[in-house]
């Protein structure tokens, strides 16, 4: 499920060597981990989301150092560079962080780990692995439970976002009525809606892993994948750009396109999820269907409606810019690790019922901050840090 490579983890560590969460002074330098993921700039967003923050960071693609040296040479390479730096955190997106080094940096170091996957299907070595960190941030809350079961206990639910670097609103005349940009998903589930939405509407799509469903629905238009200002430039030149999520029964996890597109300014109609309605609403920033026939209704009335469109757009935008950008996640971590917070204690179960807002934060958005600033943090330059 994730690429890095790693060795085989030993048994589960004791509790006595389990990392420890809180770094007990205000972090200031930071140690990512990571692979550079030119197409949707999710490790790059984040290095810019600490950055935001005034932290010292380096950066360090694992996978290029070990092309470039042996697998003994890359750690201690990286174990150099671990010991002169002095880290106060070690972020590491996924698994690009072989486990023996992650033991031995979580002796001395908060190590947080960055998962954006909907966790359904983990092996007993992606588990193993998470134990090991101080902290595991994920973007599917309705797995923490048995996250919890296998002896993870440090665990956050934390959505994913975007660096406005990246994601930023363009201007351009639409093109085409409806846009999707992805794949078809691990077993084609979002194939049969694309083609339908093709039969009735001028639909592009933009990805990989096309080539046997383009060949077997004649009426899909498969464009080559984009990387950020591609995405920027269909978002802008698109009547609608459409979500189609992975799995639609999670609460609350739903595709990272979905914050990418409103950075964007896009018209998003995207599937909802439970709980989707405590962090956007319908008709206001973004608008949603549950089934393929009211999928079509909704393209149908908002090509209609270009005024609704660019409204839903704007407040969409805006919404994402102000509290859903990377920098905003960053500092509920930095929250997390310098011990000036602790997670909440009432369940994802509960806090939908009653739509309290998880995290403790205000104003009923999930990991929303008043002007888009954490913990008082006034406006920042962020600063450019590159592997």
């Amino acid at each position: 499920m994730y690429a890095a490579n790693v060795e085989q983890p030993p048994a589960t560590a004791p509790a006595a060597a389990r990392p420890r969460l809180v770094c007990g002074r205000p972090i200031r330098r930071v140690m990512f981990f990571g692979k550079n993921m030119s197409r949707t700039r999710c490790t790059g967003a984040l290095v810019d989301g600490l950055a935001g923050h005034g932290l010292d960071i380096r950066w360090i693609n694992y996978a290029t150092v070990r092309r470039w040296l042996r697998p003994g040479l890359a750690h201690a390479w990286v174990r150099r560079r671990f010991q002169r730096f002095r880290p106060d955190m070690v972020m590491v997106f996924c698994r690009d962080l072989p486990l023996p080094l992650l033991q031995e940096f979580g002796r001395t170091t908060p190590v947080v780990l960055w998962m954006e996957e909907a966790l359904h299907d983990l092996c007993p070595e992606h588990v193993e692995y998470m134990r090991h960190a101080s902290l595991v941030c994920v973007s599917n809350p309705t797995r923490m439970p048995m996250l919890k079961e296998q002896g993870i206990e440090r665990v956050e639910f934390l959505m994913s976002g975007f660096s406005p670097r990246f994601h930023h609103p363009e201007r351009a005349t639409p093109r085409r009525d409806v846009v999707f940009i992805g794949g078809p998903g691990q077993r084609g589930q979002r194939v049969e809606l694309l083609a339908r939405v093709s039969r009735h509407f001028d639909t592009e799509i933009y990805g990989v892993g096309w080539e046997e469903w383009a060949a077997r629905y004649p009426e899909l238009r498969v464009r080559p994948p984009v990387k950020a200002r591609g995405f920027r430039h269909l978002c802008a030149s698109s009547r609608i750009v459409l979500g189609l999520n992975q799995f639609n029964d999670d609460a609350l996890y739903f595709s990272n396109r979905t914050w990418l597109s409103l950075a964007c300014r896009g018209f998003h109609l995207t599937h909802y999820v439970p709980g989707l309605e405590t962090v956007l609403r319908d008709g206001v920033h973004l608008a949603w269907y549950h089934d393929a026939d009211e999928c079509l209704e909704k393209i149908d009335h908002y090509l209609k409606d270009a005024t609704a469109r660019e409204r839903i757009a704007a407040a969409g935008c805006e919404l994402a810019h102000a509290k859903h950008q990377y920098y905003h996640r960053v500092g509920r971590v930095l929250e997390l690790v310098e011990g000036r917070t602790t997670s909440a204690s009432l369940s994802l179960s509960e806090r939908l019922a009653s739509r309290a807002p998880l995290n403790g934060h205000a104003d009923g958005h999930l990991n929303g901050h008043a002007n888009g600033h954490l913990n008082g943090h006034g406006s920042v330059q962020a600063t450019r840090s590159t592997p």
